[in-house]
């Protein structure tokens, strides 16, 4: 390798190196925001602490005595927390559900699953073969009756009802007897030279015919074939049963033409029944394979969610709860943190008040103490700022006597007209008097 190829291929490295460095840093490195309230104040001696509830309520818990000592962060008094507990542990239990939920949406399909479904498809698609098998049979089945509908047809017409015809077949067909009715004769010579032409072109139809085939076009000419010549048939009965026995025509013929035309009729009308079934089936068939075909896309379509990454919409909708109950649950650990009062220091309890068990209200006096050792400054913080500030908030303390060192401390009581930072600490540096600038912190956020 040459000398200016290697000088390329490094420089091509420490840059893609680079921006993989700026790209990790840039997602990784997240800073803590915090919002201060800011004042200022002189240092004092501390002066006694009247500690009090927010709000009403029932005192379940009073563990001060007078003149006992105590430590910074003992539980002194506390009211009846039991419902908000109970909210807490509510919504801790739909947290965790939600958490299950978006494991189990990350974790995808268990095989077990994914094999249900799999074989959902195949008994989908098993049933789709079935049920176009069962439509190809009924429309054989179908074709079948057409072609017995046409042979009954021929037979009734052709095999009995010529019995009573010259030349049935020709462009003239007569009646081989005078009938008294000539109209109703006419009638039926000009329906035979009409039936022959029809008979001729159904048979060159069904010739043609298969499963492939416009079989409710072809249903439809059946129907249509066989009730012309149903009424064809009613007529040359009705012309029979009037028929009397002469010189020309014995009574056995008329009896053997009313049996034969009797029986045609009977043949003509079971061929349309039997077409009528067929075509009913076969709309049947149609129907359960459209409801296989349906029925497979349905398990294909649950197949493919089955299979499928969790989509970011999904995981989106279950964090978005996750994160909605946790903001719930800490609006509701805040109310219970004003039901509890703490000792912001160690000191010495000077007065109680309230019974536990009775309701006590926001203006009692519960607990009052004197701090020892450490110094305390009071603050006037702004209206629109003091809103944010709460007990047991953490303080930076900054004394013009002493720059550069930073002290820290915490809220111990709020007013309208002051707040009190109390120091964490006792140092002998810090003196009565020193003018002390305080920054209170009230929250505190992650950014990027």
């Amino acid at each position: 390798m040459s000398k200016k190829t290697l000088y390329i291929t490094l420089g091509a490295i420490f840059i893609i190196g680079g921006i993989a460095i700026a790209i990790f840093f840039q997602r990784f490195n997240k800073s803590i925001v915090v919002q201060e309230v800011s004042a200022s104040g002189k240092v004092e001696l501390p002066t006694q602490i009247d500690l009090r509830f927010k709000n009403s309520g029932k005192l379940v818990i009073l563990n001060a005595r007078v003149g006992e000592k105590f430590s910074a962060g003992q539980l002194l008094a506390k009211q009846d927390t039991a419902k908000l507990n109970a909210q807490i542990a509510e919504i801790q239990t739909d947290i965790d559900l939600q958490k299950a939920k978006l494991d189990q949406l990350l974790g995808g399909a268990s095989a077990e699953d994914i094999n249900i479904a799999e074989m959902a498809v195949s008994n989908a698609e098993t049933a789709i073969a079935n049920a176009r098998q069962a439509l190809e049979d009924a429309k054989k089945n179908l074709i079948n009756k057409l072609k017995d509908a046409y042979t009954k047809s021929d037979d009734a017409v052709r095999g009995k009802a010529d019995q009573l015809f010259d030349n049935p077949k020709s462009y003239s067909p007569q009646l081989s007897f005078v009938y008294p009715d000539s109209q109703l004769e006419t009638d039926v010579e000009h329906e035979r030279l009409s039936i022959e032409s029809v008979l001729n072109a159904w048979l060159e139809s069904l010739n043609a015919i298969s499963t492939q085939s416009d079989l409710s076009s072809a249903a439809a000419l059946a129907d249509k074939n066989t009730d012309q010549i149903n009424s064809f048939l009613n007529k040359i009965a009705l012309i029979v049963s009037s028929l009397t026995p002469s010189s020309n025509l014995s009574k056995t013929t008329i009896n053997k033409w009313e049996d034969d035309i009797s029986t045609a009729r009977k043949n003509v009308n079971a061929a349309i029944s039997n077409l009528s079934a067929a075509e009913e089936n076969i709309n049947t068939k149609e129907a359960r394979l459209k409801t296989a075909e349906d029925d497979l896309k349905t398990a294909q379509n649950k197949l493919i969610l089955k299979k499928a990454p969790a989509r970011s919409q999904d995981i989106a909708v279950y964090e978005a709860k996750i994160s909605q109950d946790r903001a719930s649950m800490q609006k509701i650990q805040i109310q219970i943190q004003d039901l509890i009062i703490i000792a912001p220091s160690s000191g010495i309890v000077t007065k109680i008040s309230g019974e536990v068990g009775k309701v006590v209200g926001p203006g009692v006096t519960i607990v009052s103490l004197v701090p020892s050792g450490v110094f305390q400054i009071k603050l006037n913080v702004a209206e629109d700022d003091i809103i944010n500030v709460k007990l047991g908030q953490e303080a930076r303390i900054i004394l013009d006597a002493l720059k550069g060192k930073e002290f820290s401390g915490k809220v111990v009581t709020i007013d309208r007209a002051k707040t009190t930072v109390l120091f964490d600490e006792e140092d002998e540096r810090i003196k009565p008097g020193m003018t002390a600038n305080v920054w209170i912190k009230t929250a505190t956020s992650t950014g990027i």
